[in-house]
């Protein structure tokens, strides 16, 4: 658990033992279906979410026309494709982010934006974005890891596929900056990655070996990386969220599809109460529990009889002298008889 100390994201602490700060991430994943946007933001808004995470990618020219990426289709194995032909499926007019983002505020929900560029930090800072995110494609960008920083806002940085070296690296770019409050997400291979390579035990030292936040920007098919992250103490957890039956693209595998968030949240709330405190709290006036033993008797004890080892034994329930007091009592002699099978009292000795 969290020991680090609360800090508001937006109107939600982190930090502290608080429950994870949970991001819904539509991205791009709607495309140009902004109908379908607005669904996904009124479905969350309906959940209680209290924060929408989104991104700002507006702008085909970030990706040159040739290379190639991968990414991983269920039943398929992995696709090849232009990674500029990805892009520009993607990309949504800053206008249209606008006004998803605008509809999102107005039903209660704060923002945490990914941005990728200058324009897109300037959205962010309309729309009033709660915390800015550097996507992992851009943990080597250092303009835009200071530009980020130095707004005042916090910052998450995503660090998939990235260097230690890398990440030593841009927190050192955020920091020079200026960065108040910071945030390490932990960001696991996706599918069809096995899960011994997710690596959770590093969300954890990122967070300590840089004295920051930390979470898991997660790629698992399912919610089972999020219930492991919420019970090592994650600060944030994002989670990839699109429509039912939306159709296979990059990043798709791993999104959560909408009607699955409730019960993600109920889990992740379930496992982070499960931490509770890091010592046994009780109340004071407790009786004592029945299955602690007592010092009984094994022999008649004539008065004067020094108890041993070899004439008592131990028994439940503790109706006598408890097993916990035998160093006081060893050596002893009682000073009147004691039937064999009767509890040992304060005032038999």
């Amino acid at each position: 658990m969290s020991n680090k100390p609360k800090q508001k994201i937006g109107s939600q602490y982190i930090g502290a033992g608080e429950l994870p700060l949970f991001l819904p991430d539509i991205d791009v994943y709607f495309k140009n279906d902004t109908d379908g946007a607005r669904r996904l933001v009124n479905e969350l808004a309906s959940l209680g979410v209290t924060t929408l995470k989104g991104a700002i990618l507006h702008d085909a020219e970030i990706c040159l026309p040739m290379g190639d990426t991968g990414y991983y289709v269920p039943g398929k194995g992995v696709r090849t494709e232009n990674y500029r032909a990805v892009i520009e499926r993607h990309v949504v007019p800053l206008e249209t982010f606008r006004r998803i983002y605008s509809e999102a505020r107005d039903k209660g929900l704060e923002l945490v934006l990914s941005v990728y560029d200058e324009a897109g930090i300037a959205l962010a800072l309309e729309l009033d974005s709660a915390a800015l995110k550097i996507p992992s494609s851009n943990i080597t960008h250092a303009p835009l890891i200071r530009d980020a920083a130095s707004t005042g806002l916090p910052l998450i940085i995503d660090t998939g596929r990235s260097t230690m070296n890398e990440i030593e690296r841009a927190v050192g770019w955020a920091r020079d900056a200026g960065v108040k409050v910071l945030i390490i997400e932990h960001s696991p291979p996706g599918p069809p990655a096995p899960v011994n390579t997710f690596n959770l035990n590093m969300m954890t030292a990122l967070g300590e070996n840089h004295d920051c936040y930390d979470g898991l920007s997660d790629h698992f098919m399912g919610i089972d990386m999020m219930l492991v992250a919420a019970a090592r103490g994650a600060d944030v957890i994002e989670k990839g969220v699109c429509l039912d039956r939306t159709e296979n693209d990059i990043d798709i595998a791993h999104a959560l599809p909408i009607s699955q968030v409730g019960n993600a949240l109920e889990k992740i709330e379930l496992f982070h109460q499960s931490l509770g405190s890091r010592e046994r709290v009780l109340p004071a006036d407790r009786p004592r529990p029945p299955d602690r033993m007592c010092v009984v008797a094994a022999v008649d004890l004539p008065a004067g009889t020094p108890i041993t080892r070899s004439n008592v034994r131990f028994a439940f329930p503790p109706l006598g002298i408890g097993s916990e007091n035998w160093d006081s009592l060893d050596g002893r002699p009682v000073h009147r008889f004691v039937p064999a099978g009767q509890p040992l009292q304060d005032d038999d000795l």
